[in-house]
């Protein structure tokens, strides 16, 4: 059969699956796991399409009865089809992390066409066209593309362009996001630290420049300043870190390298109280000269540049209260902690993921074995509105213990998208959002780190992670005591001869005494009506667990 006189029954064939001869027999659809398979498939003739997949989201099963009946009745020998699985195969590595359904034409070893979106009636009349244009190709009325399967078609190199804009205007975003948090945090810090400092400034003198400490002390003394204490100091990799940032001339190899061989000497310099001026200020004019206008010869050296040696700075010094703040917490960490708050690390940047809650025991399992240091926070909500979340529960034992579950609930993840250096303070490193989430078809995603971060503020205030405070016990009710028996035996005694003590209705049993077996009737009543209950209840669970456990039904 021609492909030009069957194009219209390419459609019935594509809705139409099932119908027609069986083709059990013969395997219609190879399937590629590695390079070498790969490889040879593409040395077969005729039209190849091939469904591309990833590990953690598999082959678009929906499809394969509809391209093995096209297969069938239009393609014959001169279509082949196949699955390809892009984590195995190199050329394939671009659709990894995909879960789009992705489906590729080759032809003699050239890339024809890509076709994304499980969209059955247009993955068959591509199919069609294609096969009409190889007929052309071998009747030498049309030449066949030259693009190597790697290489990207051009509608991908659009999308892969305009990916590329937002990729770099979202990267653009989170950087000025992440820079102006750092400022806010580093001049709170300042705020909090100048209260007990201000007349203070430390600095720090590399191992071989100490020596040279009595210069130092004598070029302070005419500004008003005092060493007020000095001790050594290994910084280690990550103070080295910390200092680099703050002056990048700590930040060269040999610098740093040097701070971690021998132990640096932090000094704790103090301005006296009847100098005026800033503490910061004074110290770096008598040791970098800032400030000075001098009708000397400017040949004359600094302090700081006489300290220098083989390239290697010889002394630090903050050039603001920011970089001051920075230093104490790093030079002197127990003096700082004595009167104010410890340094907090800041939270990495991270994004919103709402799941529903049936998926919970997946999320839970997939980030417990594959990303335990990327899960921040979680918690059940209502649903999915991100605008005004309505909170549940906190962990999934107490989502557990609900009665009453609905499709609507959903799990909401704070999801770290990236790394925090701690030397870059708040400069974050990106990871992007985990594919092994995004494979279970989440409700909603941050756009950015931005949004993000405002979106889990509505989901986790501040103090959600705080321990909840458990009721105590209730106190237990004191048993109201019984008559004396004694007493009710002088009453009887004393009444007159003939009487009878208080009874009621003739039923034989002393006013005011229980009845033995009316309570035994009773309590055996309440044991039958609980048992009752007991049992609609677990029947009520079980019908509810299926909201709880399983996906929401799909309307008709």
């Amino acid at each position: 059969m021609s492909v030009t006189s069957a194009v219209a029954n390419a459609a019935a064939a594509a809705a139409a699956a099932g119908t027609g001869k069986k083709a059990a027999q013969v395997q219609l659809q190879a399937e590629l796991n590695n390079d070498d398979e790969w490889n040879k498939f593409l040395l077969r003739d005729g039209l190849l399409v091939i469904d591309v997949y990833t590990e953690w989201c598999g082959p678009c099963i929906g499809m394969v009865g509809n391209l093995k009946k096209i297969k069938v009745e239009i393609g014959g020998d001169n279509l082949h089809l196949a699955v390809a699985k892009a984590d195995t195969i190199g050329c394939l590595s671009r659709f990894r992390n995909r879960s789009e359904p992705t489906w590729m034409f080759i032809s003699g070893g050239q890339l024809i066409n890509v076709v994304f979106g499980a969209d059955a009636p247009r993955l068959a009349r591509t199919i069609v066209e294609e096969l009409k244009n190889e007929e052309l190709v071998k009747k030498g009325e049309r030449e066949r593309p030259t693009r190597a399967p790697h290489e990207l078609t051009p509608p991908e190199q659009e999308v892969a362009l305009a990916q590329a804009k937002l990729l770099q205007l979202r990267k653009e975003k989170e950087a000025a996001a992440a820079a102006a948090e750092r400022l806010e945090r580093r001049e709170a810090r300042a705020v909090a630290l100048e209260v007990h400092f201000n007349d203070v400034c430390p600095a720090l003198m590399m191992p071989h420049s100490q020596k040279n400490i009595r210069k130092v002390s004598d070029a302070l003394e005419p500004y008003g300043v005092i060493v007020a204490d000095k001790c050594p100091l290994v910084l280690g990799k990550d103070g080295a870190k910390i200092l680099g940032v703050e002056d990048p001339e700590f930040a060269k190899p040999e610098t740093a390298m040097a701070l971690l061989e021998r132990p640096a000497l932090v000094l704790l310099l103090k301005k006296l109280p009847d100098k005026e001026g800033s503490v910061i200020e004074l110290v770096r004019r008598a040791i970098y000269n800032e400030g000075i206008e001098s009708d000397e010869d400017d040949t004359k050296k600094s302090l700081a540049e006489e300290l220098r040696a083989n390239g290697i700075p010889g002394v630090f010094v903050p050039t603001d209260r920011h970089q001051r703040a920075s230093a104490l917490d790093l030079f002197f960490p127990k003096m700082v902690s004595a009167v104010a708050a410890p340094l907090t690390a800041p939270e990495p940047p991270h994004v919103a993921m709402i799941l529903g809650a049936w998926q919970r025991r997946a999320v839970l399992n997939i980030i417990a074995s594959k990303l335990p240091s990327r899960l921040l926070r979680y918690g059940f909500f209502k649903d999915a509105d991100v605008e005004q979340p309505t909170l549940l529960c906190k962990t999934i034992d107490q989502y557990e213990e609900r009665p009453e579950k609905d499709f609507s609930e959903t799990i909401v993840l704070m999801i770290s998208v990236g790394v925090t250096d701690p030397g870059a303070e708040g400069a974050p490193v990106t990871e992007g959002v985990p594919h092994e989430l995004l494979s279970l078809g989440p409700l909603w995603v941050s756009e950015d780190a931005v949004l993000g971060k405002e979106e889990c503020a509505r989901f986790f205030p501040p103090g959600y992670s705080e321990p909840e405070k458990k009721p105590g016990p209730k106190p237990k009710k004191k048993k109201k005591k019984r008559h004396d028996t004694r007493e009710e035996t002088a009453d009887n005694v004393d009444a007159p001869p003939g009487t009878a003590p208080d009874t009621e209705a003739g039923d034989g049993s002393v006013e005011g005494d229980p009845d033995p077996e009316g309570e035994e009737e009773g309590e055996e009543r309440e044991e039958e009506g609980q048992g009752d209950g007991d049992g609609e209840a677990e029947e009520g669970e079980e019908l509810l667990l299926d909201k709880g456990t399983s996906p929401p039904p799909v309307n008709d």
